[in-house]
């Protein structure tokens, strides 16, 4: 990696025009794009920067009739490889991403972890801030934008078992703990315990998320009230995490995991993790979950512009920010609301080789991702079986897909369906998505159960095979077993230590 960030480095130096930096629209695509946007201001390079939802095939074409000097694409074009290096062919290009390789492309720089055995303990802004410490290599502040793109990219495995960082992402902590700019603590994975009242933040609470709170602030008092904390201290004014005794912690979070066991959500006890203060930030900006989620917000909600201006320490948009967070996860609650509400009434909801959501214009393009995330750790499907959510999109249905186990390859099985509808998909084993022509739903599912279907027969075919050859290996070894020990008495015979008496 530190190799090809080096070409990178190179490229980057040498250039005297205009450095197109191309990034995903979520909070590890965003903090990438704000590590780059700090290098090339300290090189005094000109740059111009986009923020995308999806890399399509014609948005790279658009790009190549672009003028520009060098390209990067930052959480993306790792899928598109020759596509891109065909388009702009003779150009430098470079891709930051982590994402799952499709194709091969010899005239591009590409830092990506997975082309050097490493998977799923680095996110695309980790991989960024590789390629950005390769250029600056006393500058280990730009961690804090990395650490904050990993949480943001949780549900992508960025996180280990037990709601902390791991692998590359632990050592780019350090260098955030060294730089002075990250604390680390244990604690109440609750989003909004520096600045919003207890019973807010138990309402925006997505991930974890709480049965009958999250989306619900009326629920969410009575549901305090009802365990013996009072939201509300002596001179009237609401609490938040923080004010709360240790005693009170624990009494929440017991009851959280009892909501949640009720349920039957998976891990029900991850309402606790590792929890990381960014030292020079404040209120929300303060914890590295929380401004994840500002990213998220804001990208997912058209403002990316917000989500960079934040990130550099812009804090003239804040008041902008926060209205356009607040409005990002009541959407999301109440999108889990209808959610729970069709699968209580058995509505917009087939259940085959995998479980199939149709959110339609009930739950935005946006949050799709989000929505489906957290329904797949509730156990509420079964968790062998891989999860697609579908959504009305301005290019026709969104897809996100997610399955609890690594024994399916979902970004195999998500291109391929989508391909035959003529659309576009990718991402990782575990999470992948999509976008295919409004109509051709049925022709996704078709593909996606015909290709689940085979993998169990293959499967199923795989354990006979394997009990015929232990049962086959268990008859040799026995026969072997027998002759050694026939040969053994034969030895002794001759030695007069034993007599045969059996039939010859």
């Amino acid at each position: 990696m530190i190799i090809e960030a080096k070409k990178a480095k190179e490229i980057i130096e040498r250039s005297d025009g205009v450095i197109r930096i191309v990034s995903h629209y979520d909070a590890d695509g965003i903090s990438s794009a704000a590590i780059m946007v700090k290098v090339l201001t300290k090189l005094k390079k000109d740059f111009h920067l986009s923020i995308v939802k999806q890399l399509s095939t014609k948005l790279i074409e658009e790009l190549a009739n672009e003028e520009w000097d060098v390209i990067l694409f930052l959480d993306l074009g790792s899928g598109q490889l020759e596509t891109i290096e065909r388009a702009m062919e003779g150009r430098d290009v470079i891709i930051c991403d982590h994402h799952e390789l499709k194709g091969n492309a010899k005239n591009i720089v590409h830092i990506n972890p997975l082309l050097f055995g490493i998977n799923g303990n680095i996110s695309a802004s980790g991989v960024t801030y590789i390629l950005a410490r390769t250029i600056l290599p006393s500058d280990i502040e730009l961690s804090e934008l990395a650490i904050i793109g990993a949480i943001g990219d949780s549900q992508l495995d960025s996180i280990g078992n037990e709601w902390g960082l791991f692998g590359l992402n632990r050592e780019i902590l350090k260098e955030g703990e060294k730089s002075g700019k990250i604390k680390v603590s244990k604690g109440l994975r609750i989003w909004g315990r520096y600045s919003r009242p207890l019973h807010k933040a138990l309402a925006y609470s997505i991930d974890p998320y709480i049965p009958g709170i999250t989306g619900s602030e009326s629920n969410a008092v009575q549901f305090l009230k009802d365990i013996g904390i009072e939201p509300k201290d002596k001179n009237g004014e609401w609490r938040s995490i923080k004010d709360l005794s240790e005693e009170e912690q624990k009494k929440l979070a017991t009851e959280i995991i009892v909501e949640r066991i009720r349920n039957r959500h998976e891990k029900p006890e991850h309402i606790f993790g590792d929890i990381y203060e960014l030292v020079d930030r404040e209120d929300e900006f303060r914890d590295a979950n929380e401004f994840a989620t500002i990213l998220n917000a804001c990208g997912k909600m058209g403002a990316p512009h917000l989500a960079i201006a934040i990130c550099l320490g812009n804090s003239a948009v804040i008041k902008e920010v926060r209205e356009i967070v607040d409005k990002y996860r009541k959407e999301i609650g109440k999108a889990l609301d209808w959610l729970h509400e069709q699968i209580e009434n058995n509505k917009n909801i087939r259940i085959g080789e995998a479980v199939y959501i149709f959110g339609g214009d009930a739950i935005s393009e946006h949050i799709i991702s989000n929505v489906i995330s957290s329904i797949n750790h509730s156990n509420i499907f079964p968790p062998e079986k891989p999860l697609f959510g579908f959504a009305k999109a301005d290019e026709g249905v969104k897809i996100s897909a997610r399955i609890n186990k690594s024994n399916i390859n979902l970004k195999e099985i998500v291109e391929r369906a989508a391909m035959e509808c003529g659309g576009e998909g990718g991402g990782h084993e575990r999470a992948a998505g999509a976008t295919i022509p409004d109509g051709t739903e049925e022709t996704f599912i078709s593909v996606v159960e015909n290709i689940l279907k085979s993998l169990k027969n293959k499967k199923d075919n795989e354990n006979i095979n394997q009990l015929g050859n232990r049962k086959e290996s268990k008859v040799v070894r026995s026969g072997e077993k027998r002759t050694k020990e026939a040969g053994k008495r034969e030895k002794m015979e001759r030695k007069g230590l034993v007599r045969y008496f059996g039939p010859k």
